[in-house]
């Protein structure tokens, strides 16, 4: 018999997002502590929720419009939940009952952040977690890092002891220095020879925020000499991909600057980089960052991801003080021409992302949702 019986809504889990991976690896780990799981969405990876052992709800949804399809989606939830009983609902910012709130993304600081504007007020997920949020539509909030937490603080007046900041962890069976040869095969196809430098940047998508303009503008501002010995990856699902492809070709790098799709697999590509950067205009955690310090490569991003709150005191130097593509580009340089310090920093962000797994993060949520049965 179940200890316990959870309710989980998200509108999608599927895909390689960090919300999916996050529902997934707390379904397994609940199933273990003999929690019944139950996970309601309108797009549902039903074959790896099984696997974790969590039961599906698929949710009627609505194609069209932002707005309607979001409040459609938290009205059709909530009624499903009372045609049911469970000890503790949990959501993941699409609805508006719940017990427990696993916030993802800060949508109104990153819009401001890309565009340099407040995020238009008709925006469905805008109003949908302003409601979360300013009407405090939980018990207990879980930020993925401090810069979330300072966020809905500061902009939503939610009371910080309502907030509790717990990293998304990584699977170090999957990320891990010692698995460096399969990236091998990714270098070959691109053609990077030996003792050339492969950087490159990893991303589910949304390509603006994330900096890829930074980084390629960044790569342009590079001297010839460093460009010949340098080529660059840009991983993840874009729907315009033309306007990066002409801001590739502007860099002097032609054909040396690779885009590559989405891919499961995403370990393939860490591992073959000899530097990872990350310069995203926000960025709620960031989790690329830190798979590539598990693998042990040297990373380069600043202060606006929160995956940078992990690196200790020996690792700030890897935290530029802003995104732009000139402090950027410097770095880029640096650790092009020195692999000596390219070592140094693989082993200290290695170190840094050492007990950041996701039985810690278990352990952590765990806690705080025996707190609230």
């Amino acid at each position: 018999m179940p200890t316990c019986r959870i309710a989980v809504a998200s509108r999608q889990v599927a895909g390689v997002t960090g919300a999916t991976t996050t529902i997934l690896e707390h379904a397994r780990r609940l199933k273990d502590k003999g929690v019944e799981v139950h996970v309601y969405g309108e797009k549902l990876d039903q074959d790896r929720l099984a696997a974790s052992g969590a039961v599906c709800h698929r949710l009627p949804g609505w194609p069209w419009g932002s707005r309607f399809k979001r409040r459609l989606f938290a009205w059709v939830f909530e009624r499903a939940l009372r045609r049911q009983c469970f000890d503790l609902v949990w959501g993941h910012g699409d609805t508006l009952t719940q017990d427990v709130l696993s916030l993802h993304n800060c949508v109104h600081a990153a819009h401001e952040a890309v565009h340099g504007a407040p995020l238009p007020a008709r925006s469905g997920v805008g109003l949908i977690h302003g409601c979360i949020l300013a009407e405090r539509r939980f018990r207990l909030l879980i930020a993925n890092s401090v810069l979330m937490k300072e966020e809905v603080t500061r902009r939503f007046g939610v009371p910080e002891a309502s907030v509790r900041v717990i990293y998304p962890g990584h699977d170090p069976a999957r990320f891990k220095p010692d698995d460096r040869e399969i990236g091998r095969e990714v270098r070959r196809g691109l053609g990077v020879g030996d003792g050339e430098v492969l950087v490159g940047l990893i991303s589910s998508g949304d390509f603006e925020k994330r900096g890829v303009r930074r980084f390629l503008e960044a790569l342009g501002r590079l001297p010839a000499r460093v460009k010949k010995g340098l080529h660059a990856l840009v991983a993840g699902r874009e729907t315009r991909l033309a306007p990066y492809r002409e801001l590739a070709a502007a860099s002097g790098m032609g054909s040396r600057v690779h885009f590559m799709p989405p891919t499961p697999e995403i370990e393939r590509y860490h591992h073959s980089l000899d530097l990872y950067v990350h310069p995203a205009l926000y960025e709620e955690f960031g989790q690329s960052c830190q798979e590539a310090m598990a693998c042990g490569v040297p990373v380069l991003t600043n202060g606006r991801v929160g995956a940078s709150e992990l690196l200790a005191a020996q690792g700030r130097e890897m935290v530029l003080p802003g995104a732009d593509a000139q402090r950027l580009s410097r770095g880029i340089e640096r650790l092009a021409a020195d692999a000596g310090l390219r070592r140094r920093w693989g082993l200290a962000g290695r170190e840094a992302v050492r007990g950041n797994t996701w039985d810690r993060n278990f352990e952590l949520t765990w806690e705080c949702l025996q707190s609230l049965l």
